[in-house]
């Protein structure tokens, strides 16, 4: 069955005539019932430069953003808070907050070219440590930066989620022109095979721990032109809420990683960005992890632009893959046949997987993956005949042909449209009561259209 899926999917004229920037911005809110709002980033208009930021120690940027909000409350302004860095290196993270003042909200605006905002932190680390290393970058901070660092701290481990170098909550946010740069994992090829080994700077020898360079945790009509972002696993993370759409358009960016590093649940259109793979660490990699709700209109859309890699020998071997639906929250899976005795999966509260039992909830389900690229140039380290790759499961050989792999509990085969959704778990869903018989089965979830290798 699972050889009916396409393994490049080519939209159609029609199909691909869904996939305009109008299109894809106009719509925000709860699924299914988006309101327009036809959000024109190029539209909006905002104050010159008002503060400037020099390079400076540790948190130096945080606190001129604190500075900013505390003047806006003094004001009662619900004002745009521009911020230009000068150039050179800005070390420590930085939070741009959800901020209500009088009756509206703060946002904000951070331009700087020649400037990179830059530190080091990943998943894996501890609350303590994350209490230790930044605290004091927060000192004196309002009550809404504040809240969010507790809430990190207060952490067993911190998580993707958390760990970012900057990180926005704002709606409204405009980046310009400076650099992200998360160094966790740098490419250390003589700690690689020391598992327990780590630098001054707490970087592991060997894994891929998530390290994100720009998080965009649940903002909407977040826009960035020019920005140059940068880590190995997760470099860019577009957070949408569970319940509705979010969305981001980046143009001009250049965007570098090698496992799942654009991934997330947001709307976001890319244009004449340049994705680049970096292949000194991952045996496979994928440029974009998204994880689309079933019932968002769209998920992830490139338009001219650049799949690059960066020349190492693995980037040019064709083992890269454009991407990898994130079947995100999944422990047990509904999908293909389990060797294990007794295994079933059935429909849950939660996720969840105590062998052989397991159960799965309708957000995992319904986290299907959307992603389309158009007009673009795709490098040689992408599979040429099969670009989009299974989660956790098989891969296909240079002809195409697919190569199944041992089972895995959090297995998902690609899915490019709700034909394949419905062909595989058919049977399933209808066992567990579940109808998706409204779903366009026109829709594409995955495929390019105009793109050349």
């Amino acid at each position: 069955m699972l050889d009916e899926t396409p393994a490049r999917p080519v939209l159609s004229e029609a199909q691909a005539a869904r996939f305009t920037r109008g299109q894809v911005l106009a719509r925000a809110g709860r699924f299914g019932a988006e309101t327009a709002d036809h959000w024109d980033p190029a539209a909006l208009a905002y104050a010159p430069p008002a503060i400037t930021v020099t390079p400076g120690a540790p948190g130096t940027v945080q606190r001129a953003v604190e500075a900013a909000i505390a003047a806006a409350k003094a004001a009662g302004e619900p004002r745009r808070i521009v911020l230009r860095l000068a150039p050179g290196a800005h070390p420590g993270l930085v939070y741009l907050p959800k901020v209500r003042v009088g009756t509206g909200w703060l946002s904000f605006a951070i331009e700087g070219e020649g400037a990179e905002l830059a530190d080091v932190i990943d998943a894996e680390m501890t609350g303590e440590e994350y209490r230790r290393r930044f605290a004091a970058q927060f000192e004196g901070a309002g009550a809404e930066t504040r809240a969010i660092f507790e809430r990190i701290a207060a952490r067993d481990k911190i998580t993707t989620a958390n760990a970012s170098v900057l990180r926005v909550e704002a709606d409204g946010t405009r980046l310009s022109g400076f650099a992200v740069s998360n160094g966790y994992n740098c490419d250390r090829p003589e700690a690689m095979d020391k598992p327990t080994s780590f630098n001054a700077l707490g970087q592991a020898g060997s894994g891929q721990h998530q390290a994100v360079a720009l998080l965009s945790a649940g903002a909407d009509r977040l826009h960035a032109t020019g920005l140059r972002l940068s880590s190995f696993q997760d470099t860019l993370y577009l957070q949408g809420p569970k319940h509705g759409t979010v969305r981001a358009c980046l143009e001009g960016c250049e965007i570098e990683g090698d496992v799942d590093f654009i991934f997330g649940q947001a709307t976001a259109w890319f244009q004449g960005c340049t994705i680049r793979s970096r292949g000194s660490r991952a045996e496979m990699a994928w440029a974009t992890a998204p994880a689309t709700n079933i019932r968002a209109a769209y998920g992830f859309v490139f338009d001219d632009c650049d799949f690059a890699h960066d020349g190492s020998d693995r980037a040019l071997a064709g083992r890269f893959q454009l991407g990898r639906q994130w079947f995100e929250g999944v422990r047990a899976t509904p999908y293909g046949s389990s060797p294990v005795a007794g295994f079933s999966c059935r429909l849950g509260d939660a996720s969840a997987y105590d062998p052989p039992s397991g159960t799965i909830s309708r957000e995992t389900l319904e986290s299907v993956g959307k992603c389309v690229v158009l007009n673009s140039r795709i490098g040689a380290h992408v599979h040429a005949t099969a670009p989009w790759g299974d989660w956790n499961g098989g891969d296909r050989d240079p002809e195409g042909r697919y190569r199944a792999a041992p089972w895995h509990p959090r297995f998902r085969p690609v899915q490019t449209g709700p034909a394949d959704f419905l062909r595989l778990l058919g049977p399933w869903l209808a066992a567990e009561g579940l109808d998706y018989g409204d779903l366009d089965p026109e829709e594409p979830w995955l495929g390019e259209y105009g793109s050349r290798s």
